[in-house]
């Protein structure tokens, strides 16, 4: 039997005296017999999407469908390359797609496959909701 020693010398039993409850054996808790049934896990339901949510998938889904990769057919080119991290090819997984007019300024465009442009992770949370014209003056449209 396991023991564990006091600082005072003496020795502390950690193990119940009494009997366990769910098989009537000495020597362990109930929450650690082997007979104790356990619960299955709950799972929670799935977050249903609202429309907004499903429409942006749509959205996605048709701007990644007209507009196949231009390079190798494999990778797009992130537009905007203004942070110092801008791997300049982004795939499929990597990609997100900017509102070249931020949806606060322009809240009708929100789902206009003519607003959105492929960008790296990076350089679409640098750019924010700023215009293309503080952040490249060059790429104005």
């Amino acid at each position: 039997m396991l023991q564990l020693k006091q600082m005072n010398g003496g020795v502390v039993d950690r193990f119940p005296k009494k009997p366990c409850k769910v098989c009537g054996v000495e020597g362990h808790f109930p929450y650690q017999c082997f007979k104790n049934p356990r619960e299955a896990l709950k799972r929670t339901p799935i977050k249903k999407i609202g429309k907004n949510t499903k429409q942006w998938f749509i959205t996605r889904a048709t701007w990644l469908r007209n507009n196949p990769p231009t390079i190798d057919r494999q990778y797009w080119e992130c537009y905007l390359q203004i942070h110092e991290w801008c791997p300049i090819k982004v795939s499929v997984e990597t990609i997100t797609l900017d509102h070249v007019i931020s949806r606060s300024k322009a809240p009708g465009l929100r789902f206009s496959s003519d607003n959105l442009r492929p960008a790296c992770r990076y350089c679409n949370d640098m750019k924010g909701s700023k215009s293309l014209e503080s952040v490249r003056p060059d790429l104005s449209l």
